[in-house]
């Protein structure tokens, strides 16, 4: 049986670096968190919240910096003619990695023209080969987790935000990933909707999945996280658990961006 460290970060990101031309979008970005916890990402936008997501989750590549995906290289630092450089991993291990990863986008990102099982179902069946009743099975037991048993049939069209939103999560949830990402959840929904996508969140808080939440709830920020991040111009300016960066940092900085959020 192999001996798996448990103590071993499942997500480590050491000094990573992302530019757009000029605009330096991440400077120097370290952090890592464990199998089971919650990572919140706080902080105004164009701090890098998205970008950074966008690169952990191979969207964007990086310039800098070593990133590791349960206990393997996605990145790490090389050298090429012009002096620094990054050293992605051989993409048969990217590809690995890749499926060990879910992401959740703002605006859900479903396929219009297939019905809400099938959405859930085509990367399983495509992508890790499962059989289509098999897919189908989990589909059903994830819709049904996401309290929409019944809308198997349903288009997306058909349904309110929140619920298009829980089908993201669930067809996310549907490729089994180790780690969930979220960006900004409920940016595209109305107040009234944004509940029932953070209540299951916090379910799969509670069941100790691993996630990183790029969110402007800072409520729920706070309730549901082990550890939070607070970026600013692309760096970390404060982190820690939601006891010190909500109540006990002291950072000035820190104190006049939640100032705005007087429910926090």
């Amino acid at each position: 049986m192999e001996n798996v460290n448990e103590s071993a970060p499942i997500l480590k990101v050491e000094h990573v670096k992302k530019s757009f031309g000029d605009l330096h979008v991440l400077k120097d970005i370290s952090f890592d968190l464990k199998a089971g916890e919650v990572l919140s990402i706080i902080g105004p936008s164009g701090s890098g919240k998205s970008t950074l997501l966008r690169c952990l989750t191979q969207l964007e590549t990086v310039d800098g910096g070593l990133v590791q995906v349960d206990g393997k290289d996605m990145v790490v630092p090389g050298v090429s003619a012009k002096g620094p450089a990054v050293k992605y991993a051989p993409a048969k291990t990217l590809r690995e990695i890749r499926l060990s990863t879910g992401l959740v986008f703002q605006n859900f990102n479903l396929f219009p023209h297939l019905t809400v099982l099938q959405n859930l179902c085509l990367a399983p069946v495509r992508v890790l080969g499962d059989e289509r009743k098999d897919a189908r099975a989990m589909g059903r037991f994830l819709l049904k987790r996401m309290g929409l048993e019944g809308k198997e049939k349903a288009y997306p069209c058909e349904l309110s935000g929140g619920q298009q939103q829980r089908v993201s999560i669930a067809r996310a949830l549907a490729m089994n990933p180790k780690i969930l990402f979220f960006d900004e959840p409920t940016s595209a929904l109305d107040p009234e909707l944004t509940g029932e996508v953070l209540k299951i969140i916090k379910k799969l808080a509670e069941d100790k999945m691993t996630m990183v939440i790029v969110t402007h709830e800072m409520a729920f920020a706070r309730d549901v996280a082990d550890k939070v991040i607070f970026m600013d111009g692309g760096v970390i300016v404060e982190q820690g658990t939601p006891d010190h960066v909500f109540r006990k940092s002291g950072n000035e900085r820190l104190a006049q961006f939640l100032s705005r959020f007087s429910k926090a």
